[in-house]
């Protein structure tokens, strides 16, 4: 059996039962990307009533741990990905070995989006800064939990971002795991 030599660190999304939910979206972008990437799916807390912050701390030393070359964050994980690198500084410092940064159907908390104690995505971005991954955002056009015109909130907070827009694609990206794996790989270290 060949050693994955590409480590990707899934984030789940929250609320009651995301870990599971989120399991089968995570195994098939496992299986679309082959035995060449290790995906890593680590249980944040309190799914059901996440704290920013501590999601926040969970993420980053779940990526000291993976060595992970990629990060996808998934609903309101991506949300609070998107958070950190909004406000910067160290915090955002810790995403800058990455390969890239995908975010999948993340809820733009702020003006406009929906609201949330905690989050900084109204105030001028930090994320274009240089040093930082590639940042590629996922939007399905047939979600019916986060709205599709919050890819336009993002495009405006993160002007360097790549938006992607999936017809026909709902919250959970069934069926969309190969399209998001052939992107990854296109994104892959040589």
């Amino acid at each position: 059996m060949t050693t994955p030599c590409v480590d990707l660190l899934f984030i789940q999304g929250a609320g009651d039962g995301a870990h599971e939910a989120d399991r089968v979206l995570a195994g098939a972008l496992g299986q679309a990307l082959g035995s060449d990437f290790r995906v890593h799916f680590p249980r944040l807390p309190d799914e059901g009533a996440p704290d920013n912050d501590v999601w926040k701390q969970a993420i980053s030393t779940a990526l000291r741990r993976t060595r992970a070359t990629f990060l996808v964050a998934h609903s309101a994980a991506g949300a609070v990905v998107a958070d950190l690198l909004a406000q910067g500084g160290g915090g955002a410092a810790g995403l800058a070995s990455l390969s890239a940064i995908v975010l999948l159907a993340p809820p733009f908390v702020g003006a406009g989006g929906w609201q949330l104690e905690g989050f900084h995505l109204d105030r001028p971005s930090a994320a274009d800064a240089a040093g930082l991954p590639p940042l590629h955002l996922y939007f399905g056009l047939a979600d019916e939990t986060v709205p599709p015109s919050h890819a336009e909130l993002y495009g405006r907070l993160f002007k360097a971002a790549i938006v992607h827009r999936l017809p026909g694609c709902g919250h959970q990206f069934e069926g969309w795991a190969a399209r998001l794996a052939r992107d990854l790989r296109a994104l892959a270290p040589a």
